[in-house]
């Protein structure tokens, strides 16, 4: 498993990992039960300070995308992680759509694009 940081973005660090796990779930890369490495490993591997590993570790046990066993690590949930996810995008949707409809944004233009996205998908159920 493999990271990519970008050091510039306001996107903060903890928030890259937590993305990038979700992703990685998200994609089955991650499935139920796969351990995630360590918090001194990955500090060390991305050159971030422990606490902030933790922090995006916190995060992800509090919405039951991961769980830790003391001593073991940190695993993959089987408890609705799906749901989680999809409950996490559809929330970065609405909140992007709310965005750009602030900006001027016109429904049919969102829905528009909401249909291009989808076009020819066949699991756009």
């Amino acid at each position: 498993m493999k990271f990519f940081l970008d050091f510039h973005s306001r996107t903060p660090i903890y928030e890259q990992i937590k993305e990038q796990i979700t992703s990685l779930i998200g994609q089955g890369e991650l499935k139920e039960g796969d351990q995630l490495p360590s918090l001194r490993q990955l500090s060390t591997e991305l050159s971030v300070n422990i606490n902030t590993i933790k922090r995006a570790f916190s995060d992800l046990e509090l919405n039951g995308i991961i769980y830790s066993v003391a001593g073991k690590g940190s695993f993959i949930s089987g408890n609705s992680q799906k749901n989680v996810i999809v409950e996490s995008a559809l929330e970065e949707a609405k909140q992007s759509i709310l965005k750009a409809k602030s900006m001027g944004a016109k429904k049919i233009e969102m829905i528009s694009i909401v249909n291009s996205i989808y076009e020819g998908d066949e699991t756009s159920d």
